[in-house]
């Protein structure tokens, strides 16, 4: 409360009324204070969230500011030189086109930017995730797939009572044909003794023989690779193809105890060109670690010397742009 010197002097006397009782007479009743006017009044600080707002709105606009706050902390800071030279910059844009705005100038010079900054290399993913490894391959005759699946449930039934014998905590669910095989899923990944125990009871069902049934296994992921550095033409002069490609990588310490999940698939580099890219697709684990110890090694294909590449997945039909045209 301002009291000017005037007043003061008036309420300064010797006598002993209350100064409460002085001021009283002096100045008035004054209104009541607003409290809550004056609490939003203070300083800059923002208003309090009204209470009928939803929490999923305060959620969102807590969210909202943690991202400005995340934009704005994002920006490097530039140093003294790069400043400098930004602003000679826009200086030589304006002597170049004294007829435009500065608010022009300043987006040309923004844009010249935002075009010189380089690229981000786009990573390869060479290896698929593959299916679930909660199921057991069975590679067999196609003749013997429609056989078992018409007994299906039987085998289920027949298999999750020898996995009891055991004391296996697997149980199989269902059966269901694929090319070459059928795959029994299960409810839980397969151990080296279950699959013995399917492998035994597949092989002992009647009109099966022993060899048309081959190891189960686990489902597995592909790695896709190709391999340039290698002739189209051969020395006898035809062109080399998927065989000859099998059979070499097959007898290739570099391809010890790795398993190709096709054929090869051969192509010309270019229409004109006389080498070759040589395009396979190999078993692998989730994690690509047969891809990693291939790729970028060279080896030897008669007298030239081949490189595994990295490429990127294609878990489509493989189609060739040169055969097409």
């Amino acid at each position: 409360m301002a009291i000017h010197k005037a007043g003061w002097n008036k309420l300064n006397t010797s006598d002993n009324t209350p100064i409460g009782h002085k001021i009283k007479d002096q100045f008035g009743n004054q209104p009541p204070i607003n409290k809550e006017k004056s609490k939003n009044s203070i300083g800059n600080f923002p208003p309090r969230i009204p209470p009928h707002l939803h929490p999923k709105q305060i959620e969102e606009a807590r969210k909202r500011l943690l991202q400005r706050n995340n934009r704005k902390n994002s920006q490097t800071p530039r140093s003294y030189a790069q400043v400098s030279s930004s602003a000679n910059d826009i200086l030589k844009l304006r002597d170049a086109f004294p007829a435009l705005p500065n608010k022009k100038i300043i987006e040309i010079h923004n844009a010249t930017l935002n075009s010189s900054q380089p690229k981000k290399k786009k990573k390869i993913v060479t290896t698929t995730k593959g299916p679930s490894r909660k199921q057991a391959i069975v590679p067999i005759l196609g003749q013997h797939i429609t056989s078992i699946m018409n007994n299906a449930g039987i085998h289920v039934n027949v298999i999750n009572g020898m996995l009891k014998g055991i004391k296996s905590t697997l149980r199989a669910e269902f059966i269901r044909p694929a090319t070459q095989s059928i795959i029994i899923t299960t409810n839980n990944v397969p151990a080296p003794s279950d699959f013995s125990i399917i492998e035994r009871y597949i092989k002992s069902i009647d009109g099966i023989g022993i060899n048309e049934v081959a190891v189960p296994r686990l489902p597995q992921s592909k790695s896709y690779l190709k391999i340039t550095g290698i002739p189209y033409l051969q020395s006898n002069g035809l062109a080399i193809n998927s065989d000859d490609i099998s059979n070499y990588l097959k007898n290739s310490e570099l391809f010890e105890g790795i398993t190709l999940a096709a054929k090869p698939r051969v192509i010309k580099a270019s229409p004109k060109s006389d080498m070759a890219i040589v395009w396979v697709d190999i078993w692998d684990s989730q994690n690509g670690s047969k891809a990693k110890a291939l790729i970028n090694h060279s080896f030897n294909f008669g007298k030239h010397i081949a490189t595994f590449r990295g490429t990127s997945m294609n878990p489509g039909i493989p189609q060739c742009h040169n055969c097409w045209k």
